[in-house]
């Protein structure tokens, strides 16, 4: 029986050596394809609001720039928004680049029966090692979150969604490389041409849609991000003491601009106090608005105030204790 099944399978799926120059470039086109649509995705989780390594990337080595070089960076490539512009592209470029060559060794390494390629063997190698690296390299800032997730929430749909997205490539590389080298079966018969040239031209087609979408996704997502915007400017004789609440403006280079869920957050009051509570935001808008004005010091210079604080400043000849009374300013009895 078992022979029969296995005999069953091989007419099936027939033994097939694919040459190594078009085993390697099958691999290309089915890894940067691959590439192209995991990109996409990620760009599809940036509109929901989803830390992608599209943006955590480079949020995790901007830390290990000192200050002085990171300054010079800065300056060198045109300011910030050209800094921020630069790092995103960057990554889409190096990952896109990264899925070819992955592309290409997988194509070398699996040309000798493309059609048995085990499921475990590269679900091992692109998905679940991916996943524990990024977990590892990217933890301190794995915990980002643009709408407001606690830390461990946050962590966990940063995994999900690269583990989404790994396994897009995945299941992409594997299916499109063996499109490209498996020789199609009609009716017990092989199919007489070779099809790699079109069916890459049929991947071709279906790469171009990708970028499409993930083009249209980029330019949605750089005008959110208002790299072109620096703020308006409050002068003249409007300006006030105080500025009112509909002068403020505020300006961020993000890419995604966090949108906190305040019913996720609470304010807890613990430890070492006499009434313990936790307030919801609903509850601290409840509470009675009081005011409080902070008087700053003026009239006295800063070298009369200096001179001032050293001649009432208590001195002693050697130790001492000074007792202080509640409220007051000075020491009232030292010695």
């Amino acid at each position: 029986m078992r022979s029969v099944l296995l005999l069953r399978r091989e007419l099936r799926y027939p033994p097939t050596v694919v040459s190594r120059t078009k085993a390697i470039f099958a691999g290309l086109v089915a890894g940067l394809l691959g590439g192209i649509l995991m990109t996409t995705a990620m760009l599809l989780l940036a509109m929901l609001r989803v830390a992608t390594p599209l943006v955590i990337i480079g949020d995790r080595l901007s830390v290990f720039i000192p200050p002085g070089p990171f300054l010079s960076l800065m300056g060198k490539v045109g300011g910030y928004n050209h800094l921020k512009q630069l790092g995103l592209g960057s990554t889409i470029a190096g990952q896109l680049l990264v899925a070819t060559i992955v592309g290409a060794i997988f194509g070398s390494f699996a040309r000798r029966n493309p059609s048995r390629i085990s499921a475990i063997w590269t679900m091992s190698i692109f998905v679940l090692f991916p996943v524990v690296v990024f977990a590892i390299a990217m933890w301190p800032v794995l915990g980002t979150s643009y709408i407001g997730l606690p830390i461990e929430v946050a962590r966990l749909v940063t995994l999900v969604g690269f583990a989404f997205c790994v396994f897009l490539f995945e299941r992409t590389l594997v299916t499109g490389f063996q499109f490209l080298t498996i020789r199609k079966i009609a009716n017990h018969d092989y199919e007489f041409t070779p099809a790699m040239g079109r069916r890459a031209f049929v991947l071709g087609a279906i790469g171009l849609t990708a970028v499409g979408g993930g083009v249209a996704l980029a330019r949605k997502l750089y005008r959110a991000a208002a790299f072109s915007y620096d703020g308006t400017q409050y002068k003249g004789p409007i300006v006030q003491p105080i500025t009112p609440n509909d002068l403020f403006y505020c300006v961020t280079k993000n890419v995604i601009d966090p949108k906190i869920n305040i019913e996720l957050w609470h304010l807890e009051i613990g430890g070492l106090v006499q009434n313990p509570a936790t307030w919801r935001f609903q509850d601290l808008m409840g509470f009675k608005p009081t005011t409080h004005v902070h008087q700053q010091w003026a009239g006295r210079g800063l070298d009369q105030q200096r001179d001032l604080e050293r001649s009432s400043a208590p001195r002693f000849a050697g130790p001492g204790r000074c007792t202080f009374r509640r409220g007051a300013s000075a020491p009232a009895r030292c010695r």
